[in-house]
């Protein structure tokens, strides 16, 4: 962090010119979500202000949600989390892929695969080849998701041929293959990152993981799109929005 003495003459009060001003090392990206924010001391000299006022500012950017305290490791720029609603029919990158989130998807591999197992239960062992295709989803901030997606072959016939980092999956079965969803069931917990995750999301195996299953449905009840997804738990945070009736 350089120099960023505080204007005594300036009617803006003291600790509100330190939050502005580790706000604009955030946002130049001089301070960076993960990195460690200097300690008071520290801090009271970058600023040349007492350590109540380098108190204060901290308390209240820990409020805001701009950084977070890790005790007995210190204070840390929080990074930005994404909003998810649960009952969304929409695909995970889909429902995220918005100008103002300038969210990425890379996809690391997609192949052709037969399963009698996990996947083939969720369509309710009635298809057994699949398409699967695996994204790195990520923003300006770093990877924060890994989504594993299962296509059947014979509802999505040369699916594999037509996927690229451009293209919108769900776009692709509702334009080119006419599928219509209706229903969505989602299963939620948290899970220890194995290794290969790890490696992709730039975590350790400590970290907390969200895994969420999905699983749609098509007009006659027949599931026709299975997924699963591993989110870095510190970068999103779901809520539910629904009508209320007696």
């Amino acid at each position: 962090m350089n120099q960023n003495s505080v204007d005594l003459d300036s009617p803006i009060l003291l600790y509100e010119q330190i939050k502005a001003g580790i706000k604009e090392l955030i946002k130049t990206n001089s301070l960076k979500p993960g990195d460690k924010i200097p300690n008071e001391s520290e801090l009271c000299g970058i600023f040349d202000v007492s350590r109540i006022t380098i108190r204060r500012a901290i308390k209240e950017l820990g409020e805001e949600g701009v950084i977070e305290v890790i005790r007995g490791k210190g204070t840390f720029v929080r990074a930005s989390k994404k909003d998810l609603h649960l009952l969304n029919l929409k695909g995970f990158t889909e429902g995220l892929s918005t100008e103002e989130n300038n969210i990425e998807k890379e996809i690391l591999h997609k192949r052709i695969i037969t399963d009698d197992g996990e996947i083939a239960k969720a369509f309710a062992h009635e298809q057994t080849e699949f398409v699967e295709l695996v994204r790195l989803v990520k923003d300006a901030e770093g990877p924060f998701s890994v989504d594993y997606a299962y296509l059947p072959l014979n509802i999505y016939p040369g699916i594999q041929d037509l996927l690229d980092d451009s293209v919108s999956t769900f776009a692709l079965i509702r334009e080119t293959y006419k599928v219509p969803f209706t229903k969505v069931k989602k299963e939620i917990e948290y899970v220890h990152p194995p290794a290969e995750l790890c490696k992709c999301l730039g975590i350790n195996k400590t970290s907390s993981v969200i895994l969420v299953k999905k699983i749609i449905y098509g007009p006659d009840g027949t599931p026709v799109h299975y997924s699963k997804y591993y989110m870095v738990g510190e970068r999103v945070k779901f809520y539910i929005e629904a009508d209320y009736t007696e």
